[in-house]
C-alpha cells in the first residue's frame, strides 16, 4: 500500500519549529533591551495553540494524535489556550513591567503549563495513534524541558549568575526537535489504530 503524507504531523511540526523560531527571537529581542520580546512570545503562543489545535483534532479522520478522544482534546486545548493567555497577559501592562510579582505568576502560569503538557503526552502514549517507541518523544521532550529548567533555575545560578540565561533558552529548542520527529514521522509512518479505553476496574474472578 502506497505511504501518504500525514498531514496533521506535518503542519504540527512546522508550527513546533515556528514555535521555537518565536521564542529564541524573543530571547535575542530582550537581550538588546527591545520591549518587543513579549510580542514574539506572543507569536510563539499563537503557534502552540495552532499546533495543539492540529494534533487535538487533525486535520483529516485519524490524525488525531489523541484520537480525538474528550480527555486528550481538553488538554491539548487547555495547554494552547493557557499559552496563548499567559503571553497576552504578560505583553500587558501588568506582565513584564510589572516588577517581581508579574515574574512569581508568570513561573506558576509556566508550572501549569508543564503539568498540561505532561499529561497529554502521557494521554498520547497511552492512545497509540502515534507507533512507539515514537509516541515517547513528547513525553521525553517535555521531562527534558522541566529539567533543564529546573537545572537552569535552580542550580546553574547558585555557580555562575552569567549562565543564568540558559534557563529559558535551551527549554524553547525542545518544541523544535518534537516538531522535526513530527516532521519526519508524517512522511514515514502512518498513524496506528488506536487502543481500546481500557476499564480500571478489573472483572472479578468467576466461581
Amino acid at each position: 500500500m502506497q505511504r501518504t503524507t500525514v498531514w496533521s504531523w506535518l503542519v504540527g511540526g512546522v508550527l513546533l519549529v515556528a514555535q521555537t523560531g518565536f521564542s529564541l527571537a524573543g530571547f535575542g529581542i530582550a537581550s538588546d533591551g527591545d520591549a518587543g520580546a513579549p510580542l514574539a512570545g506572543l507569536g510563539a503562543a499563537l503557534c502552540t495553540l495552532s499546533a495543539c489545535l492540529v494534533y487535538a483534532f487533525g486535520l483529516r479522520a485519524g490524525e488525531s494524535a489523541v484520537a480525538g478522544r474528550p480527555a486528550g482534546v481538553a488538554l491539548l486545548l487547555g495547554l494552547g489556550a493557557l499559552s496563548v493567555f499567559q503571553a497576552a497577559w504578560w505583553a500587558g501592562p501588568r506582565g513584564y513591567g510589572s516588577g517581581i510579582e508579574a515574574a512569581l505568576t508568570a513561573a506558576a502560569g509556566g508550572v501549569v503549563a508543564y503539568v498540561l503538557a505532561f499529561a497529554a503526552a502521557v494521554y498520547i502514549v497511552r492512545v497509540g495513534v502515534i507507533p512507539a517507541p515514537w509516541s515517547w518523544i513528547p513525553l521525553a521532550a517535555v521531562t527534558l524541558g522541566l529539567g533543564l529548567a529546573a537545572f537552569f533555575a535552580l542550580v546553574v545560578p547558585v555557580v555562575s549568575s552569567n549562565a543564568a540565561g540558559g534557563a529559558g533558552v535551551l527549554p524553547a529548542t525542545i518544541p523544535a526537535l518534537v516538531g522535526v520527529v513530527s516532521i519526519v514521522l508524517s512522511v514515514t509512518t502512518s498513524p496506528a489504530a488506536p487502543r481500546r479505553r481500557v476499564s480500571t476496574v478489573r472483572a472479578l474472578p468467576q466461581g
